[in-house]
């Protein structure tokens, strides 16, 4: 493939050699796909970390790619070689004049804003302009090659565009994210697009000597084969039918697997570079596109993942997490290899990528947009995979061969009532698994909330998470799951409430409220929480904040942005209990979050931080950050009960080395840090933190 594209092209009309566009298409890809990691780092924490934000920033991409591509199309139809050079050299320009990319601490939300509208204006003001140019560079650089070579080897620059945009993701979780801080990665960015405008730039500068002949010089050196003046309506139907379920299907799986693991970049990076994949293969040659295996792998993968509950516990993740990536592979080759299949003469290549753009903005759209507007849970997972299913069914049984994308749909409508039974399927399962005890739901830009009463009790449900739960009756009052009387945080408050009258308790992450089980009337408590869905829900289906006697005051917003406005509070006790996809947002535990949390403790005040976790280890961590913020340090281990519905629990207790905490009988059991957990933990900093460092997967 490269040898082919970086050829020298012989002049005809500007002699410019095909190793400008070549380099200009792969590094406009790789700055395309760069950015999109380094700004959702940079203002994922001001959003809670939650999966939406990096939902919301493809949705921002794709809706600007679509803008790219359709101001590519635009200026190749209605301007002259010489004015498309033109205005394009001032958008360069302009866009160049508009760096650095990172947004400056004045940008920090309230807590008040519409989170979603406010992180698309965010986008739009500081990487708008440059993306947007970026966007456009695909299929501008393939009309503006098309001068001097109309076959259908232009195309094949656009499987060289989605390498460099793979290995622009692959980079970032392994030679970017470890060792750039979140500054230097938006520097090195912007240095490599003013580096991408100069080349641009060349390739601008010789349209003012190319002479567009128009359709003639394009019918005259296109194959006959490949020049039909109309295009079917079932063509262009396609091309953008096709590329919206690819572009759905990969933003409802990446969800999905953020939902049950992490936010993570690499978790963005991996469904995304399998997308990418799917374009290099299709559109770098027909060969590799093979429907029937493709077809039956992904059968296969809807198969496992309908069977992965018959695994141990421990491997049912990552069989789960490989086959929703083994069958996102499989509907995109399927997806982008039939549209490559029906792509248009060199004529039509701007219109043509205006129309796949379209496609994946719509994907954006469904899952960011209309989805949560919808539905009341995640229902688009099920819908996806029953739409897969069908897709890959019919694939396969109209095959001819294994070898050729050649089809007899005659034979795909024999298997109807098969391909209706694995439509079903998925659907039947939401309906079954449709949570009968449920009693509230809600969805937002922080994910979906559900509210379950059984014999048990009441539960808050977070997807996987459970927040908090209430058992009936007369032990409606008692602390449940992780904050149990013997947990390390119902150590502490026994404690604090045993050697004072009052105590004042910071609560980052409000849960169902169970710690307002613990209050006295002279207690008082500051509730943070970012999901005004979970205030709600606490109040109106859990009586624990209204049993209790104690002062509670609600601060919405981030919790490491409210404790920074609350100059002069001190706290007796801080709970670090914000929880966001089965994991703590990475910016609360940096060093500097630390350095704040101890700014808001009281002298003797004592900080716990919940580290109960499936998949990371955050308590070599927690240790390394105290030591960091010299503070003694050591975890309690719960034991779960289920009889009085108590959970396993893991909490980190830090508090001065003086503090007479550490010499109370309930802090017997405590394990303070070990020499090897305070050498080989990780050190995080607000420029520095990757997740993928204490990622325990087994």
């Amino acid at each position: 493939m490269s040898q082919s594209l970086i050829q020298t092209a012989k002049p005809e009309q500007t002699g410019l050699s095909t190793l400008w566009f070549a380099a200009t298409t792969l590094l406009g890809a790789f700055l395309v796909f760069q950015v999109q990691p380094v700004i959702s780092k940079c203002v994922l924490p001001w959003f809670g970390g939650t999966p939406a934000v990096w939902t919301t920033c493809m949705l921002f991409f794709q809706l600007l790619l679509f803008a790219g591509y359709l101001y590519a199309h635009v200026l190749k139809s209605y301007f002259k070689p010489a004015v498309q050079g033109a205005i394009h050299l001032l958008l360069l320009s302009a866009a160049a004049l508009s760096l650095p990319i990172e947004p400056s601490d004045a940008w920090k939300p309230s807590g008040a804003e519409s989170p979603t509208l406010y992180l698309l204006w965010m986008l739009l003001c500081h990487v708008g302009l440059p993306y947007f140019v970026l966007s456009s560079t695909g299929p501008l650089i393939q009309a503006w090659l098309s001068y001097q070579d109309s076959s259908d080897k232009i195309y094949r620059l656009y499987a060289l565009s989605n390498a460099g945009s793979l290995l622009a993701l692959l980079s970032y979780p392994f030679a970017v994210e470890p060792f750039l801080s979140v500054s230097h990665q938006s520097v090195v960015w912007s240095l490599m697009f003013c580096g991408f405008v100069l080349i641009q730039s060349v390739v601008a500068i010789r349209l003012f000597r190319v002479v567009d002949r128009g359709e003639k010089h394009i019918t005259a050196s296109a194959p006959a084969s490949n020049t039909r003046t109309q295009i079917p309506w079932q063509h262009r139907l396609a091309w953008v039918a096709l590329p919206a379920f690819a572009s759905t299907f990969l933003l409802v799986v990446t969800n999905h697997v953020c939902q049950d693991v992490a936010v993570i970049p690499f978790l963005w990076v991996l469904p995304l570079s399998l997308y990418l994949l799917s374009f290099i293969i299709c559109f770098d040659s027909p060969q590799w596109y093979k429907p029937k295996w493709i077809a039956l792998v992904s059968i296969l993968a809807i198969a496992a993942l309908r069977n992965k509950y018959l695994l141990p516990f421990s491997f049912q993740l990552l069989t789960e997490a490989g086959c929703y990536m083994v069958l996102l592979l499989g509907v995109c080759l399927l997806c982008h290899g039939e549209v490559a299949r029906v792509k248009p003469a060199a004529r039509w290549l701007t219109q043509y990528y205006a129309l796949l753009s379209a496609g994946g903005a719509i994907g954006g759209l469904i899952v960011a947009v209309a989805c949560p507007l919808l539905f009341n849970n995640f229902t688009e997972l099920p819908l996806a995979l029953s739409v897969a299913s069908a897709l890959s069914v019919v694939i396969f049984f109209a095959s001819r061969g294994w070898r050729l994308a050649d089809y007899d749909w005659n034979a795909a409508r024999r298997v109807k009532i098969a391909v209706a039974v694995v439509m079903a399927l998925p659907i039947i399962d939401l309906s079954m698994k449709g949570h009968a005890s449920a009693i509230a739901s809600d969805r937002n830009f922080f994910g979906v909330l559900r509210v379950h009463r059984d014999e048990e009790g009441t539960h808050l449900v977070h997807g996987r998470t459970i927040h908090g739960m209430q058992r009936p009756g007369d032990a409606s009052s008692q602390p449940t799951a992780y904050y149990y009387y013997d947990s390390g945080v119902g150590r502490v408050i026994s404690v604090l409430q045993e050697r004072s009258p009052s105590i004042k308790t910071s609560v980052i992450g409000l849960g169902c409220g169970v710690l307002a089980s613990y209050g006295r009337a002279e207690d008082e408590f500051d509730m943070i929480e970012i999901n005004p869905a979970i205030q709600r829900i606490a109040s109106e289906h859990f009586t624990f904040m209204s049993d209790c006697p104690s002062t509670i005051r609600h601060h919405l917003g981030d919790g490491r942005l409210v404790m920074e406005r609350m100059h002069d509070h001190r706290f007796d006790l801080i709970v670090l209990d914000a929880f966001s996809s089965d994991a703590i947002p990475a910016h609360l535990l940096t060093t500097e979050a630390f350095d704040l949390y101890r700014t808001r403790l009281a002298a003797a005040g004592v900080f716990a931080v919940h580290v109960s976790n499936n998949h990371l280890d955050l308590v070599p961590l927690v240790h390394r950050l105290a030591k960091h913020a010299s503070l003694e340090s050591r975890v309690v281990y719960g034991i779960g009960d289920d009889a009085i519905s108590v959970r396993n629990s893991s909490w980190v207790v830090l508090a001065d080395a003086d503090n007479p905490i550490w010499d109370h009988p309930a802090m017997e059991t405590a394990r303070p840090a070990t020499p090897e957990q305070l050498r080989d933990a990780p050190l995080w900093t607000d420029q520095h933190h990757n997740l993928v460092s204490v990622l325990n997967l087994w």
